[in-house]
């Protein structure tokens, strides 16, 4: 490398002279004026200097014995960088042959002697400087090249070819690369702007055009993926892109450009919509989340499940989408991922309306071709009523093991009890003492309470076989009202309906539902400190099969059903599926056993019933006690009861509700009496037929929990339509709040899951009538 190329460093001069004289002349001279010099006594020499040091540059003196300068200069030109060093040529000859020599063997300059020494520091600075100059202009010129190069390596890697519009000439000259991506061999396409077009498909010919159009006028750049038709009838595309240039009028003289065969891409995108649309006739949700969480892909059975549009997700934070809190096993399973490649599991998430929901999980990590992970494929099966109908079954399975060991405590500690009962007896007759007295009085009265206790108990684990008789409902009620308002406080108000003549009868232990609903009522109370309102009415009801199949306890058939109402503090729901069991309790240590309830239950299922609760904290709570009718023969029913039931008369009902199973059951239901049924999935499937079939539309059955349109938006858009339409809105879960909000207003009805064939023709008729 040259000195000039070293930082810090003084231009080099090389002094190639015989005369030592001179060269220390020479030396002091350049030396004074800030250069470095180096010295050389022949033309040899110089030469291997030159080779060591690579000066700046060479001061050469033309006539030297052993190698003349003129020959030094001639083979200095042929050294590595020779031929860019300067040399200026000192002599005493003036002759023009001698000068011109000087000049054809490479020198730059030329200077004679007597040397006049300011003359040779100005020729010397002026040579550096140029030489300088000349170097930057080569390695500028060089960074252009290999940048030249290097960008065509570039289009030509990505199959990137150029072309340049000559607007005023209306010639474009096109690369080889532009050629071939038109389906062209090189230098077959000629130069005109025609030519261009020639092979653009005619269906893109015309947003090409406008493109180009519109980057000439308004100064935008000319982009756009369109398809081009090869010589060999095979459809192309090719993204284009170009870039306008103006002249000082601001007219459009030159276009430059870029074009890039992308079939493969396109093809790809055509195959992954396939793939897609394939995923979006599963019912499963499927997602793609990258590394750090954020959404790609977002299937139709995300949207059912989830009720988010894909539009409304895509580049979403998973976790804070679809968790309230993110649980802290997500990163666990993250990591299990990451190692195993795969996941598996049950997951609790949220709809968009804020319904929990249970997913079964099966997460897969996706790698790129360097096999670094990528992406997660995630896909969820809905699994929440499964994993209901499975608690109730384990509940079920519980509270009979709880039964099971209860039953068999009972029966020892009766054992137990019975000879200390007995012997507290006779000894009453023996010890007549006073103290001895009181002392067997205490010991007499924890016994019987220990039985009693003990009787509770066999009575939840068996439900203790009383005397059963055929019972009115409408009387135990009655019973139960004139002691709860001698004894509860004057803060509670307390209400009955026992109206319905008809009621059924059941056949029951008396004493035992009795206490059944005393228990019931006393709980009612314990929940309203402060005073409220107590409630206490009948009902006859049918089970039916949708009904049975959505509660593990019901069979098919005819129930009375008995309502204990409050509106108390109400039962958290963490808890509602552990009241039922013994010794559970939420009061204060000495103020419940915690066999209450359980005891309820142990009654009920004796007699062959079952028992629901509803309860919502700060709303209050409903007990339903269903009990068996006397006679639950389900063909003596359908000729009792089901021939009383109101028929449609051809009216036309819409249900919307995103349950299948729910849709077609209550479909076959209205069909067997003489009602014809349009079903929707989803609010904006029924909102769409109802605009459709408004005028044909009697009533519209509407659930109000469902993904992409809930049950209230879906309500409001029918009024909007439709100020006058009649709705029954229907749900198991909605809120005393949303009752409240609809009633009356634009829901003529209001029918709660799961409800029977016989609660829902008789909502119809009353609705339909009014």
């Amino acid at each position: 490398m040259k000195s000039t190329d070293r930082k810090n460093d003084y231009p080099l001069i090389l002094v190639i002279d015989d005369d030592r004289l001179m060269r220390i002349q020479l030396r002091r001279a350049m030396e004074q004026i800030g250069y470095r010099v180096a010295e050389a006594s022949d033309g040899q020499e110089g030469l291997t200097a030159y080779m060591s040091l690579h000066p700046d540059i060479v001061l050469l003196d033309a006539l030297m014995p052993v190698m003349d300068g003129f020959t030094c200069c001639n083979l200095l030109q042929q050294l590595p960088g020779g031929d860019r060093t300067p040399v200026l040529m000192i002599t005493g000859l003036e002759d023009a042959e001698s000068v011109d020599l000087a000049f054809e063997v490479g020198a730059i300059d030329y200077i004679t002697k007597p040397i006049h020494w300011p003359v040779l520091s100005q020729r010397v600075r002026r040579l550096l400087e140029a030489s300088r100059a000349t170097e930057e202009l080569r390695q500028q010129t060089e960074r252009v090249r290999l940048s030249e190069e290097r960008l065509r390596l570039a289009l030509d890697a990505a199959h990137m070819g150029t072309w340049d519009w000559d607007i005023k000439n209306n010639q474009v000259a096109y690369s080889v690369n532009t050629e071939i991506n038109f389906g062209f061999s090189p230098g077959s396409l000629d130069d005109s702007y025609d030519s261009f077009f020639a092979n653009v498909h005619p269906e893109d010919l015309h947003l090409l055009t406008q493109a180009i159009s519109r980057a000439l006028e308004q100064g935008a750049d000319c982009d756009l993926e369109f398809r081009v038709i090869w010589p060999d009838r095979s459809v192309h595309w090719v993204a284009n892109k170009g870039h306008v240039y103006y002249d000082d009028n601001n007219q459009p003289v030159r276009m430059l450009g870029i074009t890039m065969d992308i079939t493969e891409r396109k093809h790809s995108e055509q195959k992954i919509r396939e793939q897609a649309a394939l995923l979006d006739i599963a019912t499963d949700a499927i997602l793609v989340q990258n590394l750090d969480n954020q959404i790609l892909f977002w299937n139709k059975g995300a949207e059912h499940l989830y009720g988010w549009k894909t539009e409304e997700v895509i580049g979403q934070n998973v976790s804070t989408l679809l968790y309230s809190k993110i649980p802290s096993q997500i990163q666990t399973n993250q990591q299990t991922l990451i190692q195993k490649g795969e996941w598996q599991g049950e997951l609790h998430q949220i709809t968009k309306q804020g319904k929990q929901v249970i997913v079964e999980s099966r997460w897969t990590l996706v790698r790129d071709e360097q096999e670094q992970p990528k992406s997660i494929l995630i896909v969820n099966t809905d699994i929440t009523e499964k994993k209901q109908l499975e608690s109730q079954f384990l509940r079920a399975q519980r509270m009979e093991s709880i039964g099971t060991l209860a039953s068999g405590i009972a029966h020892d500690l009766n054992n137990a009890l019975a000879p200390v009962l007995m012997s507290v007896q006779l000894l009453q007759n023996k010890l007549l003492d006073d103290q001895s007295q009181r002392l067997l009085t205490i010991l007499e009265v924890n016994t019987k309470r220990s039985a009693d206790l003990v009787k509770q108990v066999l009575s939840f684990a068996r439900g203790l076989q009383g005397e059963r008789t055929n019972l009115q409902v409408g009387h135990l009620i009655g019973e139960i009202e004139k002691i709860a308002k001698q004894t509860f406080s004057k803060l509670i108000q307390i209400y009955t309906d026992v109206s319905t003549l008809d009621l059924w009868t059941v056949c029951g232990d008396a004493t035992q539902l009795h206490q059944v609903l005393m228990n019931l009522c006393v709980n009612a109370r314990d929940a309203m400190p402060t005073g409220g309102i107590l409630s206490l009415y009948a009902d006859n009801v049918y089970i039916d099969e949708e009904y049975a199949r959505m509660n593990i306890d019901a069979k098919v058939g005819k129930y009375v059903m008995i309502t204990v109402a409050d509106t108390g503090t109400g039962i958290p729901r963490e808890i509602q599926d552990r009241i039922f069991e013994p010794f559970f309790t939420t009061k204060e240590l000495g103020k419940g056993t915690g066999l209450g309830l359980s005891t309820v239950v142990g009654i009920i299922k004796g007699h062959g019933g079952f028992v629901n609760l509803d309860s919502e904290v700060g709303k209050g709570t409903k007990f339903r006690v269903y009990l068996p009718a006397a006679e639950t023969d389900p063909a003596n029913f359908n000729t009792d009861i089901y021939k009383l039931l109101p028929s449609g008369n051809e009216e036309l009902i819409l249900i919307v509700d995103d349950e299948e199973s729910i849709r077609e059951i209550t479909k076959t239901s209205l069909e067997s009496y003489n009602y014809k049924v349009l079903t929707a999935s989803d609010g904006i499937e029924g909102i769409a037929l109802y605009a459709k079939h408004q005028t044909e539309i009697s009533v519209v059955l509407v659930d109000m929990m469902m993904p992409s349109m809930d049950g209230p938006t879906t309500i409001r858009t029918l009024q909007k339509i439709n100020p006058d339409v009649k709705v029954i809105a229907v749900s198991g879960l909605a809120s005393n709040n949303q009752v409240a909000e609809f009633r009356g207003n634009y829901v003529k009805i209001f029918l709660p899951k799961p409800y029977t064939s016989e609660e829902l023709l008789k909502s119809l008729h009353s609705v339909i009538s009014s």
